[in-house]
């Protein structure tokens, strides 16, 4: 393969973003930026504002804020609608306002068995990133801690139905409406005016910033912030390559199921 064809496609794959794909319009990248911050911060707080209103009637007597941290049900209906809200958004965006079909942002197909064998080995470089990552952070910032938890929203799970609840929350509906949004719309939009590597950084360091989170002491949790980063390189290089978001969906489901057992171990 030539290094002009490299350019043009990093996989090499017929099913990659094809040149096609790359030339719909979205608009500028500053337009596909800001439409998927506003989607991303309108949904969290319709999201908080529809839980609000449905406590104030039911529960009137307790604060939304330690409702959220520790009834299962409350939080699990906050992510629902949350996702539901970001994944509506984003398809009405696409379809209504940028009249474009839904393969432009990688559900123009059915799943095939190789988005499964390449979601294998996504997980497997991602978590070789996260060992290569971690090495290098012990050697040059040691002060920084590496092993500080996420906070997940789920404080208390005191039945199998709330653990049911949390793992559909934490798992499973993420990895439909983050990617949908993030590596869907946002990079698909950025990819269109820009090339491969710009468009994957620009994606990855907005996907940090908004998992960076707050440790225990209230500052930064830088340390998630990094971790996905990198999972949004291998996240978007999936999407580029196989020019759908089966791949990543299926990479960001096994990472938060890992997490989920190491958080509720």
């Amino acid at each position: 393969m030539s290094a002009a064809s490299f350019r043009k496609n990093p996989s090499g794959d017929a099913e990659g973003v094809t040149r096609k794909e790359r030339h719909k319009d979205f608009g500028n990248p500053w337009l596909v930026v800001s439409i998927a911050l506003a989607a991303f911060f309108i949904s969290q707080f319709a999201a908080a504002l529809v839980i609000g209103i449905g406590l104030a009637f039911l529960r009137p007597e307790a604060s939304i804020s330690e409702l959220l941290d520790q009834s299962a049900p409350t939080q699990f209906f906050y992510v629902l609608i949350a996702e539901g809200l970001v994944l509506a958004l984003t398809i009405s965006v696409v379809k209504q306002w940028r009249k474009l079909g839904l393969s432009s942002i990688g559900l123009g197909r059915l799943p095939k068995w190789r988005d499964f064998t390449r979601a294998l080995g996504g997980t497997a470089v991602f978590y070789g990133l996260l060992i290569i990552s971690s090495i290098l952070i012990t050697f040059f910032v040691p002060d920084l801690d590496t092993d500080e938890l996420q906070d997940v929203g789920f404080d208390a799970l005191n039945s199998s139905l709330d653990t049911l609840l949390a793992f559909t929350a934490l798992v499973l509906l993420p990895p439909i409406g983050e990617e949908t949004l993030m590596r869907g719309y946002l990079y698909s939009g950025l990819r269109s005016r820009m090339r491969f590597v710009p468009a994957m950084l620009i994606t990855s360091v907005l996907f940090g910033v908004a998992h960076l989170g707050a440790s225990s002491s209230g500052a930064p949790l830088w340390i998630a912030g990094i971790n996905t980063f990198l999972l949004s390189l291998v996240l978007v290089y999936l999407r580029e390559r196989t020019g759908a978001l089966y791949a990543p969906m299926l990479v960001h489901a096994a990472n938060n199921l890992i997490a989920f057992g190491v958080h509720f171990r």
